[in-house]
């Protein structure tokens, strides 16, 4: 009797089965929620077992300071200061899944992403910065009977490529920067499907 009740409990909140292939033609939305918070992802079901992403991740920072000196020294008792900061990390990227039929599935994405920031601080200058990187990265995705699912996610390799401009008061340059790394940065994410 409480199976019959629970099965019947589910079917009224629209519970099916799922699996990775659900997301074929769908639109999905996903977030970080451990790990990579701040980035949010726009998901397109291709295919059984592929999808379109478009990442977007913000951050930023506006931080003030004022400092009041307790001992005599020979500039003024107090100080403040501000510096702020924005970066934004966006691009497309491909997901494919290796078991697309079944609930836990995992998967791997390719993405290529441009990047800008922006750092102000009173008394240094400003700086900026744009570039470009490409990442590898693997994950394993849980799909639940409510159309959303719960990823354990991390990058495995990533290819970088910056440019920095700073001016300030006393001196102005810039910089170029290629990197490569390679290793784990486990996050979590949460993704509904519509």
């Amino acid at each position: 009797m409480k199976t019959m009740v629970a099965v019947m409990v589910l079917r009224v909140l629209g519970a099916t089965s799922a699996a990775a292939v659900d997301i074929d033609g769908k639109w999905g939305i996903g977030a970080g929620v451990i790990g990579h918070t701040g980035e949010v992802s726009l998901i397109h079901g291709h295919s059984a077992r592929s999808a379109w992403v478009f990442d977007v991740a913000v951050s930023g920072h506006d931080v003030n300071s004022r400092r009041t000196f307790v001992v005599p020294v020979p500039f003024p008792p107090t100080s403040s200061g501000n510096r702020n900061d924005f970066s934004i990390l966006a691009g497309p990227g491909y997901r494919r899944f290796t078991r697309p039929a079944e609930e836990f599935s995992p998967y791997w994405d390719i993405h290529l992403r441009g990047s800008y920031a922006h750092e102000h601080s009173s008394g240094s200058g400003n700086g900026k910065t744009y570039g470009a990187n490409g990442e590898f990265a693997f994950g394993l995705e849980y799909f639940t009977h409510w159309h959303f699912s719960v990823a354990a996610h991390t990058s495995l390799v990533t290819l970088a490529w910056s440019h920095l401009s700073e001016h300030s008061s006393f001196a102005e340059g810039t910089d170029n920067t290629a990197s490569a790394s390679i290793g784990i940065s486990p996050s979590i994410f949460v993704r509904g499907y519509f």
